[in-house]
């Protein structure tokens, strides 16, 4: 009989420690080094650019078919797809998830890439946009404007675009104060 009132009540606190994590903001992402913790060279040659077919593995990552490392997007940081203590999933991170794949699918997953960098994982750090007309949409932009992630190294200048940091300023400082996606619940708000 004490079984039964056992698993009731690791329930209850589970579902309480769920609902407590949804409410406060995003957990503040581990510094990737500028200078990068590998050595030159070590993740490959960078690519000028990379075009194809991808999928979002989580709110801030793609995977690329037929491209080896993931892609992931400069600029923003979103919510971790599962809480790296319990496994379970976290309803930020399936919803930054969720709102990649909607944006994906809309350009039937056609993505063309300008890479930035190597992140310490082997990652590229890459811009992307997805073909939707009437014009192309940049990925990172759109998940910022959507309220699903919030700028990360937004100090790092882009070559080929130097106002993508004010940009993606911009569009997070507008889902903020509109209170768009997540930032009700990033900002404690009910």
């Amino acid at each position: 009989m004490r079984h039964p009132l056992l698993l009731a009540l690791l329930l209850t606190a589970a579902m309480g420690t769920a609902s407590a994590q949804q409410r406060r903001p995003p957990p503040a992402p581990e510094p990737e080094k500028a200078d990068k913790t590998e050595k030159p060279g070590e993740c490959g040659t960078l690519p000028k650019d990379w075009s194809g077919e991808a999928y979002a593995l989580d709110g801030i990552t793609l995977g690329g078919i037929g491209l080896k490392p993931q892609i992931r997007l400069w600029g923003l940081q979103a919510g971790e797809l599962r809480d790296k203590q319990t496994g379970i999933e976290t309803v930020g991170g399936m919803q930054a998830r969720a709102a990649l794949e909607d944006m994906l699918e809309k350009s039937e997953h056609k993505v063309k890439c300008r890479p930035a960098r190597w992140d310490r994982e082997c990652r590229l750090v890459a811009q992307c946009m997805v073909e939707t007309s009437p014009s192309p949409i940049d990925l990172g932009g759109y998940m910022l404007a959507s309220g699903v992630a919030y700028g990360f190294h937004l100090d790092e200048a882009l070559p080929w675009e130097p106002r993508a940091s004010q940009r993606y300023a911009g569009a997070e400082a507008e889902a903020r104060k509109a209170k768009r996606g997540l930032w009700p619940v990033w900002l404690g708000e009910k």
